[in-house]
């Protein structure tokens, strides 16, 4: 009869299948400000893979994103070759934006209005927000209460200019600071591209909108 230690070397490890499984989930989707923990799911000690002649290959679907579980595969191309499937169960923390108390439907957001927690954003569907600039010019579409995760669903841009409204259009570059006046020919919101017209030449343009009375006009 062969040993029980010879039969076994003979066999891949489930835990080294496990453990390249987690290696590459943590170094995929890990960043340098979010903390990732990967976990692979059982792998049934009875499973006779032939030990790899090669470096294990972990691989993911195209597109695959980091959520609660993502499915990683694990194959050899070796001598013998195999692949396998292991579940990877993820908590990804990071950085997100929370609202300190309940805030009104129409509410501009301000800085003063959030703090910034440490969560697993793994299970936040709906995805978050980390950047407290994220949210200028920013209005909530309906009440949120306390405590809340903020996501972009929960928010639209703040229009500052109307159409028909009088402008100030600027153009600015390493020689030019120029300014005129204009008319808007659509609604814009902080940063949003819109048609204007110069009022002198009735030349339309497109420009940026940098404030409820500024347009700064592109130059290419």
């Amino acid at each position: 009869m062969v040993p029980e230690a010879v039969t076994a070397s003979n066999w891949q490890s489930t835990d080294e299948i496990a453990r390249v499984a987690e290696d590459f989930v943590k170094a995929r989707y890990g960043k340098a400000d979010r903390r990732v923990a990967p976990v692979a799911g059982h792998l049934d000690p009875r499973l006779r893979l032939p030990r790899c002649s090669q470096a294990l290959e972990p691989f993911i679907r195209p597109g695959t994103k980091a959520s609660s579980r993502t499915v990683v595969g694990v194959r050899c191309a070796g001598e013998k070759p195999w692949k396998v499937y292991v579940p990877v169960d993820v908590v990804v923390m990071d950085s997100v934006l929370v609202t300190q108390k309940t805030l009104p439907k129409g509410h501009v957001m301000r800085a003063e209005d959030v703090d910034i927690e440490l969560q697993d954003v793994s299970r936040l569907t709906g995805g978050y927000l980390s950047d407290i600039g994220e949210l200028t010019g920013q209005r909530l579409k309906h009440q949120i209460i306390g405590g809340s995760v903020i996501t972009p669903a929960m928010l639209a841009a703040e229009i500052l200019i109307r159409r028909g409204q009088s402008v100030t259009l600027v153009v600015r570059d390493e020689h030019l600071n120029i300014t005129m006046a204009g008319k808007a020919l659509s609604d814009g919101a902080l940063n949003q591209r819109i048609r204007v017209e110069n009022v002198m030449s009735q030349r339309v343009v497109e420009g940026l909108v940098r404030s409820p009375e500024y347009v700064e006009i592109l130059v290419r």
